[in-house]
């Protein structure tokens, strides 16, 4: 019975998480990346590479930290986790 219970919360996590990756996006992205993450003053993040690397550790630390050159840090109003649910989110897009 526990692998049953266990199986039918998986995807309520799936979308809670995306969920919130998506709440964060429209709230810290999409005014430079667009709302479809398309580009605009930003770069386009569906793109299939990125200038500082398209992995989890380099979205993350971009998004913490911010890069030279336009790229705001937002590691004062994120925690390291919510970080972490935007960059799988970018990578999925």
């Amino acid at each position: 019975m526990a692998g049953c219970s266990q199986q039918n919360r998986e995807p309520t996590v799936a979308r809670q998480t995306t969920t919130t990756a998506v709440t964060l996006f429209a709230e810290l992205c999409a005014a430079c990346h667009g709302s479809q993450a398309r580009g605009g003053v930003g770069p386009d993040l569906s793109a299939s590479r990125y200038k500082y690397g398209k992995n989890r550790s380099a979205i993350t630390k971009s998004i913490l930290d911010g890069r030279a050159g336009g790229m705001p840090a937002f590691g004062s109003h994120l925690k390291p986790e919510e970080a972490a649910v935007l960059a799988e989110y970018l990578l999925s897009l």
